[in-house]
């Protein structure tokens, strides 16, 4: 029984020294805030809308092509047999289908690439994160974003990813 008091005692010394003479640092910061602050940020913005100009550009041409093609079926819709009438609205049909399909396309494709041009920055960032909370000793580092409450001891880390970073 003595041997297990002991035991116990001599395991919990070092918690009870841990937890007189350490501080616990918070700190906090938006990664939302320092993403878009950053000049790459802008860049990949202009990359972005760019490539979302040409799908936009190449979407109104299909409409355009579908409603040329549309009205020139209403205006002899009369005037065509059956079979021409048929083939004509499985053309339109295929047109609508196309346009659907390439809109599907063109989202999914500006998707992967905002995701492509931001992982290297997003990378850099968490780097920058986790050499700052392991260089100044910080517990946890979270992000103001998902927090319900924040003290007025959390430290804004902010100014250190900057620093860090290279931005000013």
């Amino acid at each position: 029984m003595l041997k297990k008091v002991i035991i116990t005692l001599f395991l919990a010394v070092p918690f009870i020294a841990f937890s007189q003479n350490t501080q616990v640092k918070l700190g906090h910061l938006d990664v939302q805030g320092l993403f878009l602050s950053l000049p790459e940020a802008a860049t990949i913005d202009s990359t972005l809308k760019k490539l979302s100009a040409q799908h936009e550009n190449e979407i109104k041409r299909m409409e355009e092509e579908f409603n040329r093609k549309l009205a020139e079926y209403k205006q002899n819709e009369n005037s065509l047999d059956e079979t021409i009438k048929k083939s004509r609205m499985e053309e339109l049909q295929t047109l609508q289908t196309k346009m659907q399909n390439y809109y599907q396309q063109a989202q999914a494709s500006l998707q992967q690439k905002q995701e492509e041009l931001q992982a290297p920055l997003r990378d850099k960032i968490r780097r920058a994160i986790d050499e700052v909370g392991a260089e100044n000793g910080f517990l946890y580092i979270y992000d103001v974003n998902n927090l319900l409450y924040k003290s007025e001891q959390a430290i804004d880390v902010t100014p250190l990813i900057k620093k860090k970073i290279g931005v000013k």
